[in-house]
């Protein structure tokens, strides 16, 4: 019995847990939160599709 309330407690606190940064994450913006934005070729500032130009239709 012990073993199951362990293990369900687990599972909720690794779901919270895991919200809880993907809401952190989303209030930095698209590349900031990205793991990947140093080397994401969308991040760079010549592509029209950069994160902080906002649309891809600023750059056009």
């Amino acid at each position: 019995m012990l073993v199951n309330i362990v293990i369900v407690a687990a599972v909720f606190g690794y779901s919270g847990w895991m919200i809880y940064r993907h809401v952190q994450k989303g209030k930095q913006g698209a590349c900031a939160g990205c793991d990947k934005s140093k080397s994401c070729p969308a991040a760079s500032l010549d592509s029209p599709f950069a994160c902080s130009s906002g649309t891809a239709d600023s750059k056009l």
